[in-house]
């Protein structure tokens, strides 16, 4: 038995010194949402150990799971509505991808790849009959909507790598992001795309103060959180009402 666990040990070592390493680290763990929460960032940095000089750094930032819909206008009795047309469950609700190397040789086919299985994969249609084609219209509405709200960016920016050695990275985040743990993964591959060595920190995004108790209690108390937004919507129309009458008396 201690020859068996000794060996994966082993090999486990050999395999890690082979192939290459990555050792990272982030700046902050914890991001709060409040009322005056603009967008933020945070910095990645650590230390790479490829064994190929050619070898490039991927930082991906994963947001927590959401679904988004696809709706398209339809005319129903004569009334303009959006009808829901298909569906993402379970997706990530930021996403954001860059490398080392721009110039990589399979680029295009690691940004399918991986948006493929974050994304694609997780379409779930209200018909069964739809063809090919409708599937890559919903993958393009899907990734055209996220693009325009912020919360997808793919190979925009380059990680900086010094000496083939440190490496770091800026994450910007939106103003509009979802609270949960965002997963932050450095992942080492080769000329091919094949993964040598990975590493991943991870944020909590959390929602403080108002934020945290309309979302609360909107969820909890239903019924409390209906009452508290007429009470709050009637005194506020009575305050203004009282004011514009203060004014043009």
């Amino acid at each position: 038995m201690k020859e068996i666990v000794s060996a994966i040990i082993f090999s486990f070592f050999m395999s890690t010194c082979c192939l290459g390493s990555v050792i990272s680290d982030i700046d902050k763990s914890n991001i709060e949402l409040s009322t005056r929460f603009d967008g933020t960032s945070l910095l990645v940095f650590g230390a790479i150990s490829p064994k190929d000089k050619r070898a490039s750094l991927l930082v991906e930032v994963v947001g927590p799971p959401t679904s988004v819909d696809i709706r398209k206008k339809v005319q129903i009795w004569g009334i303009w509505v959006n009808k829901k047309i298909a569906q993402f469950k379970n997706i990530p609700s930021f996403y954001q991808i860059n490398i080392s190397n721009p110039k990589h040789p399979i680029l295009k086919e690691i940004e399918y790849q991986r948006l493929k299985s974050i994304f694609y994969d997780f379409l779930k249609k209200p018909s069964i009959s739809e063809n090919v084609n409708r599937k890559v219209h919903y993958h393009n509405e899907l990734t055209r909507l996220k693009k325009k709200l912020g919360n997808l960016s793919t190979f925009e920016e380059k990680v900086n790598v010094i000496d083939n050695k440190l490496f770091s990275y800026k994450v910007n985040l939106p103003k509009k992001i979802y609270p949960g743990t965002y997963k932050i993964k450095m992942t080492l591959i080769d000329q091919e795309g094949i993964e040598l060595s990975k590493s991943e920190q991870s944020v909590n995004v959390s929602k403080v103060g108002l934020q945290e108790f309309l979302s609360s209690n909107s969820k909890n108390s239903p019924v409390f959180y209906g009452l508290f937004s007429v009470i709050i919507a009637l005194f506020l129309g009575f305050s203004a009402a009282q004011l514009f009458r203060w004014l043009y008396r």
